[in-house]
């Protein structure tokens, strides 16, 4: 369930207008990953119509939060996968719900339409953190470090 204070938005008209900023945020972290939603934007990757292709925005009292992706696996292509990519939640907006409502999200959006779920962690951190979503450690796929089988 949900905090009464997030919101969680499919987006497939506009992106936020506060995206560069969450972006920059990311950057200074050092993950740059967040770029990449707005090179699929532009590609059309997120048109509505294709619900293998969704990207979600998180709002915590009405601000920006947190992003994050689940697109067919760009580096698998085979019907029964999918993968959770570009997520991204505020440093000010971790530890209070926002990451696992992202996630969880993500997770159902996923399992509507495949039956495995893939990713690929930056560091040790998002490591335990997928794991306690129930994601396991793997390394059979290309550029994956973990899945989630339904």
């Amino acid at each position: 369930m949900t905090p009464a204070n997030l919101q969680i938005v499919r987006l497939s008209e506009a992106l936020p207008n506060d995206l560069p900023a969450l972006q920059a945020e990311a950057a200074a972290e050092g993950y740059r990953f967040v770029e990449g939603i707005l090179e699929e934007w532009d590609a059309g990757r997120y048109l509505v119509g294709d619900d293998r292709n969704a990207l979600f925005a998180l709002y915590r009292d009405g601000i920006l939060a947190a992003v994050g992706a689940v697109t067919p696996d760009p580096y698998d292509p085979v019907p029964d996968l999918l993968r959770i990519r570009h997520v991204y939640v505020r440093p000010a907006s971790r530890r209070g719900g926002a990451g696992r409502a992202l996630a969880s999200a993500l997770v159902q959006q996923g399992f509507a339409l495949a039956s495995r779920l893939s990713l690929h962690t930056a560091d040790a951190g998002a490591s335990a953190f997928w794991e306690a979503m129930g994601f396991q450690p793997d390394a059979s796929g290309p550029r994956r470090t973990h899945l989630l089988v339904r």
